[in-house]
Order: structure tokens, then sequence, then C-alpha cells
């Protein structure tokens, strides 16, 4: 018998851009460690509104994916062993 798991992924990007150089960065945070829209979205405000020294643009941003999975047992006596 199978079953559907859902989660919801929040992919966070940024860039630093400075007189040396630009660099990315980014991290994956999801719903089933607690994290929900309104956490995403204060992570990202509070990200943007750091006092970052002078000439150095730091935006996050932040996507949201809503996944869905299908989850299937095994039936391994039947012949042959199939997936349900």
């Amino acid at each position: 018998m199978s079953s559907i798991d859902t989660l919801t992924e929040y992919q966070f990007n940024f860039t630093i851009n400075s007189a040396t150089g630009e660099n990315d960065g980014g991290f994956l945070l999801t719903s089933l460690a607690g994290v929900t829209d309104e956490i995403a979205l204060g992570i990202v405000a509070a990200f943007n509104a750091q006092p970052w020294p002078h000439g150095i643009v730091n935006p996050m941003s932040v996507t949201k994916q809503d996944l869905e999975n299908r989850v299937y047992s095994t039936n391994m006596s039947a012949v042959p062993p199939s997936f349900s």
C-alpha cells in the first residue's frame, strides 16, 4: 500500500559583491525542521537588514517548493515480488 509524504523546501541564496570579487552562497531548510513561510521570509528580511560594510551589496532571496513523494511498500510474497 502506498502513501503520500509531503514537505516544503526553502532554498536560500545570496551573493556578496565587494571590491575583492563576488561570492555566492546558499542553504536549504525544510518544513521537516519546522520552517514555515513566516520563518523563511523572516530569515531573508533579517539577513537583508544587516548593516553590511559600505560598498558590499548582499541581497538574499528564498524559493519555496512544495514536494509530494509517493512511498511504496514491498510485497516480497508476490511472484514476482512487487511494490504496492
